[in-house]
């Protein structure tokens, strides 16, 4: 029996909601391990922050990104850690869906 790798293409993504008040992403298309363990945020007016676990890959953070351009970086259950800087423009908008542009670290 011949096995066959999935590929994903495409950056991960980032599906962005919340309120004024706090913030809430979905990370989805990680690829590797495909398994988010951890997750920080930076805005332009912020250091990196951790974001907490919601449920499942919904991630969340009581901060106010609106008019920053906004980073994550990820690390996945298998030690990975990718940036992905300024994936949500300074214009983003809750409801919206964001590909990045990945770095390994």
């Amino acid at each position: 029996m011949n096995s066959v790798k999935c590929l994903r293409e495409g950056g991960v993504r980032f599906s962005v909601s919340g309120k004024s008040f706090f913030f809430t992403v979905l990370i989805s298309n990680v690829g590797g391990a495909g398994d988010v363990r951890s997750v920080k945020i930076k805005g332009t007016e912020s250091g990196w922050l951790d974001m907490g676990r919601n449920w499942g890959q919904i991630w969340h953070i009581n901060l106010d990104l609106t008019g920053q351009p906004v980073s994550f970086e990820l690390t996945s259950s298998d030690g990975t850690t990718m940036t992905n800087f300024n994936v949500v423009p300074k214009d983003w908008e809750f409801g919206k869906t964001y590909t990045g542009k990945q770095f390994l670290l």
